[in-house]
């Protein structure tokens, strides 16, 4: 019986994970560029409740042998990379990545930080920098003055002042081969880490292209998030009950008299 408790727990523990993780999802609906989050469950050791040291040669000797797990647990959370709609805004700074890659951004620290956010904008120095005021890997404007600023899909910036028109220089992007093993900073920011591989940074990819004047949304859809939670949710009561139902056997025999 007590293995019955504790693989209830775990099987609660692991469902309180999941709810966690879904509310962080919906929680999330609005944010730009939020890539949703899913979990993976895999059981655990297996342990055998054959008797040993029989007498009599058992019947079934080189049968499969009678195991019982020990619950489950959350194997890994993953961000599903599929994109989220794109969102018409016709600000000039605004950039969304439809294919693969990250805008790159200078953390306070020194250190590259990595967003698909595109939500830009200048800072008082006349910098391109995001929502949260961290500068962006952007091709050198022209300080002050009126101007017109124009983004190809392959990521070529141009600036017309009046009649002159100029090239200001391509964005470049970075790419992983791993960008499920990137660090979450917050703030839709994310920093390289061993398991997502150096970050290779080059000009906009030929399956890749931005486009001007765009979001990328969240791809969170709500419908979906709400049965996962209510999936969720049964399956942690259904464990509860199991736990309880063990406690309820454990005090009967704790109650049994001669």
């Amino acid at each position: 019986m007590l293995r019955g408790l504790w693989n209830a727990a775990t099987g609660m523990r692991a469902q309180q994970t999941k709810i966690d993780v879904v509310a962080n999802n919906i929680a999330n609906v609005n944010t730009n560029g939020y890539k949703k989050k899913d979990v993976s469950f895999q059981d655990l050791v297996y342990q055998s409740i054959e008797r040993k040291g029989n007498a009599v040669m058992p019947a079934a000797q080189g049968e499969k042998k009678a195991v019982v797990g020990v619950g489950s647990r959350v194997s890994g959370i993953r961000s599903n990379m599929r994109p989220g709609m794109y969102l018409q805004t016709d600000s000039p700074l605004d950039l969304a990545i439809v294919g693969d890659g990250y805008f790159r951004v200078l953390l306070p620290d020194g250190r590259e930080g990595y967003t698909r956010d595109g939500n830009f904008r200048f800072d008082g120095d006349g910098n391109v920098v995001t929502s949260q005021g961290y500068r962006v890997f952007f091709p050198e404007l022209p300080a002050g003055g009126e101007y017109k600023i124009s983004t190809s899909p392959d990521g070529t910036v141009t600036v017309t002042n009046g009649e002159e028109t100029f090239l200001a220089g391509q964005i470049s992007l970075a790419y992983f081969n791993n960008v499920n093993g990137l660090e979450q900073l917050g703030e839709n920011l994310l920093v390289a880490t061993p398991a997502a591989g150096e970050a290779v940074i080059s000009p906009v990819r030929n399956d890749t292209q931005l486009m001007q004047g765009y979001l990328e949304s969240s791809n969170v859809d709500l419908a979906e998030e709400m049965v996962q939670l209510m999936i969720s949710q049964r399956a942690y009561e259904l464990s509860s009950r199991a736990l309880r139902t063990a406690d309820e056997m454990w005090g009967m025999a704790n109650q049994m008299r001669r």
